[in-house]
């Protein structure tokens, strides 16, 4: 006779012992899981044993059944105590319940047999301390760094509540003559397998993909019953061949129909996710095959864009000087606030905080108002900078693009429909894009130095040879130029101011020569520990001389500078060349001001493998005019060698101030806004105290 309880009982077993089996065969099974083995396999011993007791009615079945019941607590509550990172134990609840259990064990053991009163006993038991095992699952959740991660172990923690309601369902035979259907049993089951997925991907699964992989399973479950049920009953009454080819048959099909049921699931479950998915990966293979940073930012934010997941998204890469990020001039959604980020604002604000290369709005967030509800605030004035910082880059999500050796872009991305719109998962797989940019952004820049170091080869190569090829025919051209302008003055001849101009443009053209092969073939010169602010004051009052009503020149130089090590003509040469720049710049401006300022930066360095910042300074010197700007489209162009936009000069200005700074291993930063004005920024590393000592001995 069929007994709904019996069957029940068994499938309980066969479906416990499936999903124990799957995690004992798994290799380097971390403590976590072997926990989750022992409490697997409890459960699939209690049903097996009372599979045996309805069956057949063996009383010693029963024990054993009730032995494995008295088990589940214990085993459930070193389960749920090793997802609890704080190191917080409770060791007198765990003495407790072994107390309880060993009472109960010998009372089910006695000879006399189970009485009456001891399965509703094991009951109260058993549901009183596995609620406590769920309710510290819960005070975990607040516990949690993330929104994302508390709202995942609530699911479970729910989840286990709910099983425990249904297994009293199931248990009320114990105190009223009922016959309930055992929706105790499947609750239980499904339970299992979710937990078993949590630990094997290290994670705890968001409620959709609870319901995808439930759905899968059910499904597939299903569509491998029909097929065994046409092929075994309808087919014939050979019992042994229809079972033989229904079981090829699912052997054949087991695979494309898995693959078919889990597309049509995640599309209706996981349309989104799936869509960008598929756009990422798309992505990373597009943007592993440019050259240029260019063109990946053109990839990436298309791409982006196309997925349809984000409202707003802004990429922001290293400029030329490595001192900030910029705003890259393709984007969509509104624009946001901030349009540049310094170099020194993102290590500080974004490296400390970033998981897995990304800084994550709602978990810092969590972390201030987990710092306050303790009373215990994290750095208070940081988080709230950062946060802000945030809100001006319109970001829910900051993901980094992390170089070799420093960071070398950002990438802003925000939903605002949505208030939690990426999960983990997501953010782990923007992560590998973000990578993938990065080195693509890092090739690049390896691509352009060789590049610049193979042009720069070329040119001291040519150098010497144009010094040659030009200065001895352009000597002769200008000493013959020179002797017959004697004998033409000496006749009063009108032709006189030709030959002006001949010697004019040859000491023009052996300038140019001399510029040149500084670039090309640049040298230290004579390095000396200097003070800025005197040398500066020097070289505007040599410039003013000339210029003294071409503009304002207001100089605001700091008391406490740090001096440097350099060659003092080069720096003067550089400052020189900045302030006439920067006049020239400003000819057509009806009220032309030069702001130049001295300062003092502090600066922390990351070593590769360590953790702790070394602390440095520069002397940076600002030369900040009121000019008509320098597009965005030119501003990189500025330092190429013979680019020029002006009507005189020959471009090679700016080119050679650069390596005059690099040379001292310096830098020279320039920023610009189009009908502001333009900042060029001389950066050199100031010399400590010793190094001075050291430099003047």
């Amino acid at each position: 006779m069929y007994d709904s309880r019996i069957q029940s009982a068994l499938l309980g077993f066969v479906i416990a012992l499936a999903i124990t089996l799957s995690m004992l065969l798994r290799r380097n099974k971390d403590h976590k899981q072997m926990l989750f083995i022992v409490l697997s396999g409890n459960v699939a011993l209690y049903y097996l044993f009372t599979f045996f007791f309805q069956w057949q009615g063996n009383p010693w079945f029963e024990r054993l059944s009730l032995l494995c019941a008295i088990a589940l607590p214990l085993g459930g509550l070193q389960f749920f105590r090793s997802f609890n990172t704080t190191g917080q134990t409770r060791v007198r609840l765990h003495r407790t319940a072994l107390v309880f259990a060993v009472l109960l064990a010998i009372i089910t053991l006695h000879p006399s047999g189970v009485r009456p009163a001891l399965g509703p006993a094991i009951l109260i038991y058993f549901v009183g301390f596995m609620l406590v095992a769920i309710l510290d699952f819960i005070v975990l959740a607040r516990t949690a760094l993330t929104r994302v991660d508390a709202a995942r172990i609530r699911y479970l923690a729910v989840g286990g509540l709910i099983v425990i309601t249904l297994q009293i369902t199931d248990r009320l035979d114990l105190i009223w003559d009922v016959n309930l259907p055992p929706i105790g049993l499947a609750a239980s089951l499904v339970y299992l397998y979710i937990i078993s997925q949590a630990i094997v991907r290290y994670r705890i699964l968001d409620l959709y993909e609870m319901l995808g992989r439930l759905a899968l399973m059910t499904a597939m479950g299903a569509l491998l019953a029909i097929i065994y049920t046409v092929l075994v009953f309808w087919a014939g009454r050979d019992i042994t061949l229809n079972v033989f080819l229904a079981s090829l048959v699912i052997l054949l099909m087991f695979d494309p129909l898995r693959d078919f049921v889990e597309q049509k699931i995640a599309d209706l479950i996981f349309g989104e996710r799936r869509i960008l998915e598929e756009k990422v990966n798309a992505i990373k293979q597009r943007i592993a095959h440019v050259f240029t940073i260019e063109q990946m930012a053109e990839e990436l934010l298309q791409g982006l864009e196309d997925s349809r997941r984000f409202t707003h998204v802004s990429l922001y890469m290293l400029d030329a000087q490595g001192s900030g990020f910029d705003r890259h001039p393709l984007r969509f959604g509104p624009e946001p606030a901030t349009q540049r980020v310094e170099m020194m604002a993102a290590r500080r604000f974004f490296r400390p905080f970033a998981k897995n290369g990304a800084v994550i709005t709602a978990e810092l967030e969590l972390r201030r108002e987990r710092s306050l509800s303790i009373g215990k605030e994290e750095a208070p004035d940081l988080i709230a900078e950062v946060l802000e910082t945030l809100e001006d880059l319109s970001a829910d999500v900051l993901l980094l693009l992390e170089g070799e050796d420093d960071l070398l872009g950002l990438l802003s991305l925000k939903d605002e429909r949505i208030k939690d719109p990426l999960s983990p998962e997501e953010v782990s797989l923007l992560a590998g894009l973000t990578h993938q940019a990065a080195i693509t952004a890092g090739n690049s820049q390896l691509y352009q130095k060789m590049k610049e170091r193979d042009r720069l080869a070329a040119l001291g190569e040519m150098s010497a040879g144009l010094a040659h090829e030009i200065r001895n025919p352009l000597g002769a051209i200008k000493a013959a130029a020179q002797y017959i302008e004697e004998v033409v003055q000496e006749e009063h001849n009108e032709n006189a101011e030709y030959l002006q101009i001949i010697i004019e443009e040859a000491n023009r053209l052996n300038r140019v020569v001399n510029d040149f092969l500084v670039y090309a073939r640049p040298s230290s010169g004579a390095p000396a520990v200097l003070e800025v602010n005197a040398l500066l004051q020097r070289t505007a009052q040599i410039f003013e001389t000339g210029n003294r009503d071409a503009l304002e020149l207001r100089i605001d130089t700091s008391a406490e500078l740090p001096h440097v090590l350099i060659d003092g003509e080069r720096l003067h040469q550089v400052f020189l060349n900045l302030m006439m720049n920067a006049a020239q710049a400003m000819k057509d401006q009806t009220h032309r001001r030069l702001d130049i300022t001295t300062r003092t930066r502090k600066i922390r360095r990351f070593t590769r493998g360590s953790p702790n910042a070394q602390y440095s300074s520069l002397v940076e010197v600002l030369f900040a005019d009121n000019g008509p700007g320098i597009p965005p489209g030119l501003l990189q162009k500025v330092f190429i060698p013979f680019y020029t936009t002006r009507s005189t000069g020959y471009g090679l200005g700016l080119a050679i101030c650069q390596r005059l700074i690099r040379d001292a291993q310096g830098e020279i930063e320039v920023r610009s806004q189009v009908g502001q004005g333009t900042i060029f920024t001389v950066v050199l590393p100031a010399v400590i105290p010793e190094e001075t000592e050291d430099a003047m001995s």
